[in-house]
């Protein structure tokens, strides 16, 4: 006599059921509930009602994706998503990291090659949005000494986070946002360089010039300060200290600083 499976079997067994109607495991789920057309208008209420949470929590955490393609063509994309990679988490903010990956090789969205990038941009702005809070401390900053700065090193904050596209991202990001009436321009020839950073509990999308971005990726690196400035002059010549450091203290992204040994 065969075994029966066990339960995460059982439960594996009963969501590819749900998510792939027609399947063995669709048959399977005749057996554990009601049979008849009975039994099978409650499988087709109960996947109504997941792939509808699920294409949901995607709209949510993608709009300016769906405002592009519209949103037919949205939800279709979403609901053949969730049929390739399921769910493997309870909270709905967790689901869709890899929906930018799937967008970039799924054949319908070839003609529009900066969607993924934009889904790219978008999840930064939901794991940015849900990051933990710091509290800046760049006391290290002030108490050193000049000669001393070199060898600063620089925490960065969790709510702060880099994306570099061949694609101008914030200008797609400005004018779809929800409420925007300015000029719909964008220049698809220019790439962008990006800082997406929460403050004041929102999450705002800013552009770097190059030094900029080559200097926050060099300390996030744990590179020391002349290593990080060394880095952006060697990007851009134009680029200024002094500047950065300013802005990016001023702007939170920058929360701590600690002197590391000399060399």
């Amino acid at each position: 006599m065969p075994s029966l499976p066990d339960l995460p079997e059982l439960q594996g067994r009963f969501y590819d059921g749900i998510i792939h109607a027609g399947t063995a495991e669709d048959r399977l789920l005749e057996c554990l509930v009601e049979a008849g057309d009975t039994g099978r208008q409650r499988i087709a209420a109960y996947r109504r009602s997941i792939f509808g949470n699920l294409v949901g929590a995607l709209l949510a955490t993608y709009p300016v994706l769906a405002r592009i393609v519209g949103l037919p063509f949205f939800r279709h994309a979403a609901r053949a998503y969730l049929r390739a990679e399921p769910s493997a988490s309870g909270d709905l903010n967790e689901y869709g990291g890899g929906f930018a990956d799937f967008i970039a090789a799924w054949p319908p969205a070839a003609n529009l090659p900066y969607l993924a990038d934009v889904a790219r941009l978008e999840w930064s702005v939901q794991e940015v949005y849900y990051a933990a809070e710091a509290v800046p401390d760049l006391s290290a900053l002030t108490a050193c000494r000049p000669e001393q700065w070199p060898r600063l090193r620089f925490a960065l904050a969790p709510a702060a986070a880099r994306l570099d596209s061949r694609w101008p991202l914030a200008d797609i990001w400005r004018v779809n946002a929800d409420g925007y009436a300015g000029d719909m321009t964008v220049d698809f020839g220019r790439g962008s360089r990006l800082l997406i950073l929460r403050r004041d509990g929102r999450v705002q999308v800013e552009s770097l010039e190059d030094g900029e971005a080559v200097f926050l990726d060099a300390l996030a690196a744990a590179d020391r300060l002349e290593t990080a400035a060394a880095s952006a002059l060697a990007a851009d010549q134009a680029f200024d200290l002094a500047a950065a450091l300013a802005r990016f203290a001023g702007n939170g992204v920058l929360v701590g600083a600690v002197l590391g040994e000399t060399s």
